[in-house]
C-alpha cells in the first residue's frame, strides 16, 4: 500500500512538473522587440527580445511581434502565420549578404507592416522579402532598398500576394518579381530597379495608383505566356523601357500615363499582347511604341 502511494506521489509530481515546464515554454499572443532586449528574454512588454527571430519562437501562431522602439532587429525566417509591426518607430532588418526575410510555410498568412529592410554593406542582400511558400502575404508601408536580386521575390506553388503603401528603390532585378499565384499592389513606389514589377510565370498581378520611374522598365509580364499585369491609374516614366510583353504575355493598362521613358514606352516581341482598356496617355518616350489592341471597359 505504501509502495502505491509513493508511487502516486511520483507520478503527479512529474505531472506538476511537466505542466509547470509547458506553462513556461507557453507561446504569447503578443511579443516585443526592442534595441536593447535581450533573446534571453521573455518577449513581453517590459522584458522584450533584441531581434524578430529571437521573438518568433515565443510567438504563437498567429500572433503578433511589435517594435517598442528604433532597431535593426536583424533577418528573419517566418515559417507560421504571423504579423511584425513597426508602427511609430524605426523598425527595421539589415539584410547585407542574405535575404531579408524569408517565408515557408504552405499555410501561413503573414503581415509584414512599417518596416524598412534594407540590404546595402559590403555585401548587398540578395532578397528583401523572399516567398516560397504562404496562403497570403501582406506588406503594408514598408520600404524594401539594396538587394542583388529582388525586393519582393513571390514563387509559392500558390498563394496571394498583398503588397500597399510600399516603397522599393535599388533592387538590381526586379522590385516585385511575381512567379506564381496572384498579387494585388496598391501605391507603390518602385524607383531605379531593373524593372518595377515583372510577371515572370502564370501568374496574374494588378498594380493600382502607383508609380514606376528610373527602372530599366516599368511593368512587365514576359518569359510565360500565361503571365499577366493589369496596371491601372499609374504612372510609368523616366524609365529606359515603359511598358514590356515577351513571350506570349499581356499587359493591359487603363488611366495610366507612359510619358517620357528613354527607350520605347510600349515593348512588344511580336508575340504578346499590349492592350488599352480606357483613358491612357502614351506620350514623349524615345519611341512610343503601339498597343497591340483597345478595348472598352463594360
Amino acid at each position: 500500500m505504501k509502495r502505491f502511494v509513493r508511487l502516486r506521489l511520483v507520478a503527479l509530481t512529474a505531472a506538476a512538473l511537466a505542466c509547470s515546464v509547458s506553462l513556461a515554454q507557453a507561446q504569447a499572443t503578443r511579443t516585443w522587440v526592442s534595441g536593447v532586449g535581450d533573446d534571453a528574454n521573455p518577449c513581453s512588454r517590459t522584458a522584450p527580445c533584441k531581434t524578430w527571430a529571437g521573438a518568433i519562437s515565443k510567438t504563437a501562431t498567429g500572433g503578433e511581434i511589435d517594435a517598442l522602439d528604433p532597431g535593426g532587429f536583424g533577418a528573419v525566417t517566418i515559417a507560421k502565420s504571423i504579423t511584425l509591426d513597426g508602427a511609430g518607430t524605426l523598425a527595421s532588418i539589415l539584410a547585407s549578404g542574405v535575404q531579408g526575410v524569408i517565408v515557408n510555410s504552405a499555410t501561413a498568412v503573414v503581415h509584414l507592416r512599417n518596416l524598412s529592410i534594407n540590404g546595402a554593406g559590403t555585401t548587398l542582400g540578395t532578397n528583401g522579402i523572399n516567398v516560397s511558400a504562404a496562403t497570403q502575404v501582406h506588406v503594408e508601408n514598408c520600404v524594401i532598398q539594396n538587394f542583388s536580386n529582388d525586393g519582393i521575390n513571390f514563387h509559392p506553388a500558390s498563394g496571394f500576394l498583398f503588397v500597399s503603401d510600399t516603397s522599393i528603390w535599388n533592387a538590381a532585378n526586379i522590385g516585385i518579381a511575381v512567379s506564381t499565384g496572384r498579387a494585388t499592389i496598391d501605391r507603390l513606389h518602385a524607383d531605379g530597379n531593373g524593372a518595377a514589377v515583372a510577371v515572370i510565370g502564370s501568374a496574374i498581378a494588378t498594380v493600382r495608383d502607383s508609380h514606376a520611374a528610373g527602372n530599366g522598365t516599368g511593368f512587365e509580364a514576359i518569359v510565360n505566356a500565361a503571365a499577366v499585369i493589369n496596371v491601372e491609374n499609374s504612372v510609368i516614366t523616366n524609365n529606359t523601357n515603359g511598358v514590356q510583353a515577351g513571350n506570349g504575355a499581356t499587359v493591359r493598362l487603363s488611366n495610366s500615363n507612359v510619358i517620357s521613358n528613354g527607350g520605347t514606352g510600349l515593348l512588344n516581341d511580336g508575340s504578346s499582347f499590349i492592350v488599352s482598356l480606357s483613358g491612357n496617355m502614351v506620350f514623349g518616350n524615345g519611341t512610343n511604341g503601339s498597343f497591340t489592341s483597345t478595348q472598352i471597359k463594360q
